[in-house]
């Protein structure tokens, strides 16, 4: 699909639309300039966290694949004068036309089984702050927090990303719980593989050359008190790396010492062998402190501070 919008400026003056009255006047745009036989519509989204994205869905005659186009970004360019709501939604347009060939529908990705089953993954999301989410879909609880399903779709379907396993798609595999569980734990540990590195070599790698103070500062801080991270070999979602059979339990005995697990976000851990030079509580402000200046609302896992012992994982702060 290719449409071009025909520019006109909407806005006179400094008159500000709040932003359901811009996407009221994206979707009445879209619907000028597609026709009668497109469906535009309003769409929210339920993140991670409790965090709700604002959208656009647009679906052309007889389409399956209907994807959302979320409008925050282009509602902070509204605001600062950079786009007026014509322009607006010439971009959602070209955002929809990039991403229904991207997008799969659930009917063509999650109900043939056996063809996903393989890509099916597992990860951790904070269990108190998803509630209402865990309602929708499968999971079990494991500490503060909740095990998770997912389909990869890198390699299935010539796409890449994640789709949420809910409740509804469960019930039509005809599968329960414990065997998502179950094929997650072999599947997770294949597609994800784990990463540790030196806190200290990942700083010097975010960074070029080493005469950052705010770099020697933080190296300075941590002399003597060994830091790991630990991800996935992509960079993403490797929280859910803590529960795979036996990586813990053998990076501990290197170590020789306990393991304290700090959440940095969803997508990585950061491993502190517990040699008795910095205590739990003091972990716990740093991870506090790191989760309310440096993690997004999305990428938020959980203030808590867990000890890897005697073979178990529990919170120790």
């Amino acid at each position: 699909m290719d449409i071009q919008l025909n520019f006109m400026e909407r806005e006179s003056g400094y008159f500000v639309m709040d932003f359901e009255e811009f996407r009221s006047g994206v979707i009445r745009d879209l619907l000028n300039v597609c026709g009668p036989e497109f469906s535009v519509e309003s769409r929210d989204v339920r993140k991670n966290n409790g965090v709700t994205l604002h959208g656009i869905s647009i679906a052309g005659p007889g389409e399956t694949v209907i994807p959302t186009v979320y409008l925050e970004t282009l509602y902070e360019q509204y605001e600062k004068g950079n786009i007026n709501v014509m322009e607006a939604a010439n971009e959602v347009l070209k955002a929809y036309s990039r991403e229904k060939t991207e997008v799969i529908s659930d009917k063509l990705c999650l109900t043939d089984f056996e063809k996903v089953k393989e890509k099916l993954i597992f990860r951790l999301i904070n269990a108190e702050k998803n509630s209402e989410l865990l309602q929708e879909i499968p999971h079990r609880r494991f500490l503060d927090l909740a095990v998770t399903y997912t389909v990869f779709l890198e390699d299935i379907f010539e796409c890449s990303g994640n789709v949420t396993v809910r409740n509804d798609i469960m019930e039509k595999w005809g599968v329960d719980e414990a065997e998502l569980f179950s094929l997650a734990m072999e599947n997770t540990p294949r597609i994800k593989k784990p990463v540790i590195k030196e806190l200290s070599d990942v700083i010097g790698e975010l960074i070029s050359g080493d005469d950052d103070p705010m770099i020697r500062q933080e190296l300075k801080e941590n002399a003597g008190i060994r830091m790991f991270v630990l991800t996935s070999n992509d960079g993403y979602y490797g929280d859910s790396l803590i529960l795979y059979p036996g990586l813990l339990k053998e990076f501990r005995k290197i170590m020789g010492v306990d393991l304290y697990l700090l959440p940095s976000s969803v997508h990585e851990f950061i491993v502190v062998p517990d040699t008795g030079e910095i205590r739990g509580e003091e972990l716990s402000e740093l991870v506090k402190s790191v989760n309310e200046t440096s993690v997004g609302a999305e990428d938020y896992l959980s203030d808590s501070v867990y000890l890897f012992k005697d073979d178990e994982i529990e919170i120790c702060a």
